[in-house]
């Protein structure tokens, strides 16, 4: 995407946060608009939209009242440009996939949990009585994937598992899905839970399928799915030793910036990097001005950049987020807007990467396996 050139030079970060944390006011009138209207389900204030920034650096943003101030759209010469103090510049609109318009207009316990950020597919899930019962049913969970997969929405498919009391974390209850969405489809599956009481439990995890695992360390924050914290330092311990379990790149925790020091911030980012562990940190809505403001996320991007190749950990593993700050994204923070771009390539965006690393993560999972059966016995698997 070009760069006006009388636009302030303003990253593409700023104008990222300045959209979550103030949200966007499209005119009436611009509804009707096929590119506007291909990105809305109902038109209402509180509904959110996926705009496209750059090339793979997007952000989901709420819909405000038309007449409300702050970050406006407006059409210009055939194009969708965006107006904020930020700046100005061409936006892009990401349709929402026909399956998933079709869902939401349904208001069903389906389309209530389920989301798509980027190309990752997310499901929200929770564990219902006392046996093994999930809140949707595997057959429901596997029919919309393969909508997602047929209309070409998604190539990564997250399992976010809602805060239980059982000592695995609901992860039992989770086994029998995963194998299905390995049996049925070529695709990459990521958790993202709660860390289990016994960390045997995190080899079962790896075993059965799982290729990404995100233990927050603020919880659920940020969503309405969850409000559940648990003790930071057993949430850290369990990341590390998933690292150990896991390929490299492949485990990450969201980080939540509260008031306190930004240098006991980069303290926290030190310690998950140099075990391998990827932050990603989250950009709020109503976050604090004094701990989210930009200066104090440039300088946390730099920070992270630089604990990233100072240890070597791959980025590959990661897709561009709609609501997140993470070390694969981070030029769009810290470079001029027309020479930002990701990292790297992610492995999802090309079919034969995702072929061939599905292999070499299943060669390696079996490999896995052979160590941890024990590990299944103890867990009752």
């Amino acid at each position: 995407m070009d760069q006006p050139e009388y636009m302030d030079k303003k990253y593409f970060g700023q104008i990222k946060l300045g959209l979550i944390q103030r949200g966007l006011a499209i005119p009436t009138l611009m509804h009707g608009l096929s590119e506007v209207s291909r990105g809305l389900c109902s038109a209402e204030p509180g509904e959110e939209i996926t705009l496209a920034l750059a090339e793979d650096f997007i952000v989901k943003t709420t819909l405000n009242p038309p007449d409300k101030d702050g970050p406006k759209l407006f059409s210009q010469q055939d194009r969708l440009r965006l107006c904020m103090e930020e700046g100005e510049t061409d936006v892009g609109i990401i349709p929402v996939p026909d399956f998933l318009k079709q869902q939401l207009k349904k208001r069903t316990p389906v389309s209530e949990n389920i989301c798509l950020d980027g190309y990752c597919f997310n499901v929200f899930l929770r564990a219902i009585g006392q046996g093994t019962e999930l809140s949707m049913p595997i057959e429901a969970v596997l029919a919309v994937i393969q909508a997602a997969f047929e209309e070409g929405a998604a190539d990564l498919i997250q399992l976010n598992m809602d805060y239980s009391n059982e000592d695995d974390r609901g992860f039992q209850r989770l086994a029998p899905l995963v194998e299905a969405i390995k049996k049925r489809f070529n695709t990459f599956v990521a958790l993202k839970g709660f860390p289990p009481l016994n960390k045997n439990t995190i080899d079962c995890v790896y075993a059965s399928g799982f290729d990404l695992v995100n233990f927050p360390l603020g919880g659920f924050f940020g969503t309405a799915k969850s409000k559940k914290i648990m003790a930071a330092e057993k949430t850290y311990e369990a990341l590390e030793y998933a690292s150990s379990v896991f390929s490299p790149g492949t485990i990450l925790t969201d980080l939540i910036m509260t008031a306190g020091s930004q240098d006991k911030f980069k303290e926290d980012i030190d310690r998950l990097i140099n075990s391998g562990i990827i932050p990603l940190i989250l950009l709020q809505r109503d976050s604090m001005k004094e701990t989210s403001n930009y200066p104090n996320l440039v300088e946390l991007a730099e920070h992270m950049d630089q604990a990233i190749q100072r240890n070597n950990v791959p980025l590959k593993w990661l897709y561009p987020a709609c609501r997140f700050l993470s070390p694969l994204d981070t030029r769009f923070f810290t470079e001029d807007p027309l020479k930002a771009k990701l990292a790297v390539k992610p492995v999802y965006r090309s079919g034969l990467g995702r072929r061939t690393s599905a292999g070499f993560a299943a060669i390696r999972r079996k490999l896995r396996i052979r160590n941890v059966s024990d590990s299944f016995e103890s867990a009752g698997l």
